[in-house]
Protein backbone atom coordinates (compact mmCIF):
# COMPACT_ATOMS: atom_id res chain seq x y z
CA UNK A 1 0.00 0.00 0.00
CA UNK A 2 2.89 2.34 0.64
CA UNK A 3 4.02 1.35 -2.61
CA UNK A 4 1.25 2.68 -4.28
CA UNK A 5 0.35 5.77 -2.25
CA UNK A 6 4.49 7.06 -3.22
CA UNK A 7 3.82 6.00 -7.12
CA UNK A 8 0.06 7.60 -6.51
CA UNK A 9 1.59 11.03 -5.10
CA UNK A 10 4.18 11.53 -7.50
CA UNK A 11 1.82 10.45 -10.53
CA UNK A 12 -0.38 13.59 -8.89
CA UNK A 13 1.92 15.74 -9.13
CA UNK A 14 2.47 15.12 -12.05
CA UNK A 15 -0.85 15.60 -13.30
CA UNK A 16 -1.21 18.73 -11.36
CA UNK A 17 1.80 20.20 -13.39
CA UNK A 18 0.21 19.61 -16.38
CA UNK A 19 -3.34 20.46 -15.79
CA UNK A 20 -1.74 23.97 -14.57
CA UNK A 21 0.02 24.11 -17.55
CA UNK A 22 -2.53 23.55 -19.87
CA UNK A 23 -5.30 25.98 -17.86
CA UNK A 24 -2.89 29.03 -17.49
CA UNK A 25 -2.36 31.75 -20.57
CA UNK A 26 1.35 32.11 -21.78
CA UNK A 27 2.11 34.64 -19.39
CA UNK A 28 1.02 33.46 -16.07
CA UNK A 29 1.98 29.90 -16.88
CA UNK A 30 5.59 30.11 -14.61
CA UNK A 31 3.92 31.36 -11.72
CA UNK A 32 1.24 29.16 -11.23
CA UNK A 33 3.17 26.27 -11.95
CA UNK A 34 5.44 28.04 -9.30
CA UNK A 35 2.84 28.15 -6.86
CA UNK A 36 1.23 24.78 -7.76
CA UNK A 37 4.85 23.38 -6.94
CA UNK A 38 4.86 25.46 -4.05
CA UNK A 39 1.63 24.25 -2.51
CA UNK A 40 2.60 20.25 -3.37
CA UNK A 41 5.96 21.06 -0.98
CA UNK A 42 3.94 22.73 1.63
CA UNK A 43 2.09 19.50 1.76
CA UNK A 44 5.01 17.39 1.27
CA UNK A 45 6.51 19.22 4.29
CA UNK A 46 3.25 19.20 6.65
CA UNK A 47 1.79 15.75 5.95
CA UNK A 48 5.01 13.88 8.25
CA UNK A 49 3.83 16.33 11.19
CA UNK A 50 0.27 15.92 11.03
CA UNK A 51 0.46 12.09 10.72
CA UNK A 52 3.18 12.52 14.28
CA UNK A 53 0.36 14.59 15.49
CA UNK A 54 -2.58 12.12 15.03
CA UNK A 55 -0.26 9.13 15.94
CA UNK A 56 0.47 11.40 19.37
CA UNK A 57 -3.00 11.81 20.01
CA UNK A 58 -3.49 7.36 20.44
CA UNK A 59 -5.96 7.53 16.86
CA UNK A 60 -3.24 4.69 15.38
CA UNK A 61 -1.92 4.02 11.96
CA UNK A 62 -5.08 3.60 10.65
CA UNK A 63 -6.18 7.47 10.61
CA UNK A 64 -3.02 8.54 8.90
CA UNK A 65 -4.37 6.67 6.06
CA UNK A 66 -8.05 7.59 6.68
CA UNK A 67 -6.38 11.38 6.61
CA UNK A 68 -4.26 10.75 3.99
CA UNK A 69 -6.85 9.19 1.85
CA UNK A 70 -9.35 12.47 2.16
CA UNK A 71 -6.86 14.60 1.67
CA UNK A 72 -5.98 13.12 -2.21
CA UNK A 73 -9.84 12.22 -2.86
CA UNK A 74 -10.50 16.52 -1.73
CA UNK A 75 -7.41 17.06 -4.36
CA UNK A 76 -8.95 14.77 -6.64
CA UNK A 77 -12.36 15.99 -6.49
CA UNK A 78 -10.96 19.68 -7.01
CA UNK A 79 -8.89 19.08 -9.74
CA UNK A 80 -12.43 17.81 -11.74
CA UNK A 81 -14.16 20.96 -11.03
CA UNK A 82 -10.66 23.00 -12.63
CA UNK A 83 -10.72 20.01 -15.89
CA UNK A 84 -14.82 20.83 -15.78
CA UNK A 85 -14.54 24.21 -15.63
CA UNK A 86 -11.28 24.50 -18.25
CA UNK A 87 -13.68 22.42 -20.49
CA UNK A 88 -16.95 24.02 -20.75
CA UNK A 89 -14.60 27.20 -21.06
CA UNK A 90 -13.05 25.60 -24.26
CA UNK A 91 -16.82 25.30 -25.65
CA UNK A 92 -17.66 28.54 -25.04
CA UNK A 93 -14.83 29.58 -27.03
CA UNK A 94 -14.78 27.24 -29.67
CA UNK A 95 -18.38 27.90 -30.37
CA UNK A 96 -17.76 31.77 -30.15
CA UNK A 97 -15.07 31.67 -32.45
CA UNK A 98 -17.44 29.34 -34.93
CA UNK A 99 -20.16 31.89 -34.59
CA UNK A 100 -17.31 35.02 -35.56
CA UNK A 101 -16.81 32.96 -38.73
Amino acid sequence: MLVLAGVGTHGTQCLVIAAVANYYPDHMRGTALCWALGVGRLGAVAAPQVGGLLLAMGLGTNSNFFAFAFSALLAGGLLMVVAMRSARKHRTQTSTNEYMQ
